[in-house]
């Protein structure tokens, strides 16, 4: 028997994929307030750094795709990165959007009372590394330890981080991430890091995997959940989470399941 309480398949979590983001710019506060008004557990967001070392709330390493900026996160401040616009890329009733700092969501997670999760991005495996260290010591400055995860494909830069604060909590994506999961292996990555979760590709999810996962005392969180086929399968063989981009969908197939009218 498992003392792992993230292992929940009677009541699994709803992870918000970088705030509701099928309907609202990913990565800004206006994703992450409508995903908890309209019932996450959960945010999963993504971290990268600026030239002056600010972390921010950007997917990829580059500006291009989700603002008006051009280039690299880390060859602008602070101050260039937060004039840019973050919601026109959707639509023009977005724009105005800005790119949030690491620390504001946060503080915003925090009064909330939202469970968190932050994935290292980054250009490269040092850049990695670094957004990891500064990540966890906001972790501490801001007593998060208890409700928020750290997340990455950068293994290593999980690894560092764990050893700086052995408290932290990971949910490492398995590697590689497209391809079926060999069960025992999978669970060897997150026993690794002494990580209490792993994150799966919900296609690439199995009963053998989530039984393998458990009987080691480790969680799965399943991705990107958007879409009903994702949810329900998952649901199907347990998962102890569902992430995906619509909150509703996601809060409404697991009340099904789980009987629950909360």
């Amino acid at each position: 028997m498992t003392d792992n309480p993230w292992i929940r398949p009677s009541n699994p979590l709803v992870i918000a994929h970088r705030g509701h983001s099928i309907a609202l710019p990913e990565n800004t506060m206006s994703a992450y307030e409508r995903a908890v008004e309209l019932g996450t557990d959960m945010i999963e967001c993504d971290v990268n750094i600026t030239r002056d070392g600010v972390l921010v709330m950007l997917h990829d390493s580059k500006l291009d795709r989700t603002t008006d900026g051009r280039g690299q996160v880390h060859d602008f401040s602070m101050d260039e990165v937060e004039r840019l616009d973050a919601g026109r890329w959707m639509g023009p009733e977005h724009a105005g959007a800005r790119v949030p700092t690491t620390e504001a969501l946060l503080r915003f997670a925090k009064d909330a009372g939202i469970l968190m999760c932050f994935e290292v991005k980054g250009a490269d495996d040092v850049e990695a590394d670094r957004i990891a260290i500064d990540l966890v010591d906001l972790f501490v400055r801001h007593d998060a330890l208890e409700w928020a995860f750290m997340s990455s494909y950068h293994h290593r830069a999980m690894r560092v981080a764990r050893q700086r604060v052995p408290e932290l909590m990971l949910a490492p994506e398995r590697l590689p991430d497209d391809v079926p999961a060999d069960p025992v292996e999978a669970s060897s990555q997150a026993a690794r890091l002494g990580a209490p979760v792993l994150q799966n590709h919900w296609r690439f999810a199995t009963d053998e995997l989530v039984g393998q996962l458990h009987a080691d005392g480790i969680a799965l969180w399943t991705w990107p959940t958007t879409e009903l086929e994702g949810i329900e399968l998952s649901l199907d063989i347990g998962a102890d989470a569902v992430m995906g981009d619509d909150v509703p969908a996601m809060v409404d197939a697991v009340r099904r399941r789980t009987g629950s009218t909360a």
